[in-house]
């Protein structure tokens, strides 16, 4: 078993094989949080190369106030959502139907832009109701967890997760709305 806490300390004080190993430690849960906060993409790659570039430089101001996990956790989320602000839209699919697809493709097609709409609601909602949402729904940390790791209590991190859950709501209704309508004008 590795000591976290050894590696930490020689990767603080530049030893690259320290580094290297809390890279391969962590690299999988890092992927995994990059690719809840942004949806699938080709793009997740590079902005967990970004998320370990800022972990090198801010690991000497890693002081261990709190896990090395919940650091690194904060590290990544504000790299993940600094990439999203600067992100440009994608392109619209329903608008692509007129170029001929049997349904069953054109179901998959719409069943992913399901999923870039919900995802592109979901950064469209504040850090805080987007970071509950996610270390909620998608994490799977519980209310009490989530409020502990905030130092906020339960009640807040709750009323912002419902708060997102019907926001985002709200715009999935309206996007299927907005594609019936596209349709119905289509046929």
């Amino acid at each position: 078993m590795v000591d976290e806490n050894l590696l930490i300390t020689r990767a603080q004080q530049g030893d690259r094989a320290a580094f290297r190993q809390i890279y391969e430690l962590y690299l999988r849960r890092v992927i995994s949080h990059v690719g809840r906060i942004m949806g699938p993409g080709p793009e997740v790659e590079d902005v967990v190369q970004n998320v370990f570039i800022q972990v090198h430089r801010s690991l000497p101001s890693f002081k261990g106030d709190s896990k090395f996990s919940t650091w690194l956790y904060r590290v990544t989320w504000n790299v993940t959502v600094s990439y999203l602000r600067k992100r440009v839209p994608t392109v619209d699919l329903p608008a692509l139907k007129q170029f001929a697809a049997t349904e069953e493709q054109w179901d998959r097609i719409e069943a992913r832009d399901k999923l870039r709409t919900l995802h592109a609601g979901i950064a469209d909602l504040s850090s805080e109701y987007r970071e509950a949402f996610v270390l909620f729904e998608l994490e799977g940390l519980s209310l009490q967890e989530i409020a502990d790791m905030k130092d906020e209590s339960i009640n807040t991190i709750a009323s912002r997760v419902r708060r997102a859950r019907e926001r985002l709501r709200v715009l999935l209704e309206r996007a299927e709305q907005h594609n019936d309508q596209r349709q119905a004008g289509t046929r």
